[in-house]
């Protein structure tokens, strides 16, 4: 009771030495809160974790059958084919001619058919990064509510509050 004797006292005290120098002046005065709701912010996030899978893969011995068994019908094949051609020391050079381009073209084609001599396989786990999208809610304030001579009063904060302060200017 004494605090608001005191209180009634000091702005008396203001109104009197404000109305003796201007045409207004201003209070601030404490609104109570009628009610405080939380905002909250969508956050996405990529969350990565790693997936992974076994795979069959041929074993290669050391030895390549196709490549050998393509390069000596490659270049038998090259060679009689050279041996058609020309004649005397000629006939003598496009037969090795065709038996050395006849090896490396079957030794090429021999390759791309190379499967494992003795068809054996391991199995070999292979891993890759996946990314799942997840979404979360995060609390990111409050908006206070409170009414000040008819008028609704909102004001965003960090925590909930009891009071508003408002500012009041009285003019005469």
């Amino acid at each position: 009771m004494v605090e608001i004797k005191k209180n009634g006292f000091m702005l008396a005290m203001a109104l009197i030495a404000t109305t003796s120098f201007a045409e207004s002046f201003s209070t601030t005065e404490y609104i109570k809160v009628s009610g405080s709701t939380p905002l909250y912010s969508t956050i996405r996030e990529d969350v990565p974790s790693e997936r992974c899978y076994d795979v069959k893969e041929p074993i290669q011995n050391g030895t390549s059958n196709g490549n050998v068994i393509g390069a000596i019908l490659g270049g038998a094949a090259g060679g009689v084919l050279g041996h058609q051609i020309g004649g005397g020391t000629g006939k003598t050079v496009a037969t090795v001619g065709g038996a050395v381009l006849g090896t490396l073209a079957g030794q090429s084609v021999g390759s791309k058919y190379n499967t494992p001599s003795d068809g054996s396989y391991r199995v070999v786990q292979k891993c890759e990064t996946v990314y799942t999208a997840r979404t979360r809610q995060v609390l990111g304030g409050y908006v206070n509510f409170a009414k000040f001579k008819g008028k609704e009063i909102r004001i965003e904060s960090d925590e909930p509050l009891k009071q508003i302060p408002v500012t009041v200017t009285y003019s005469y």
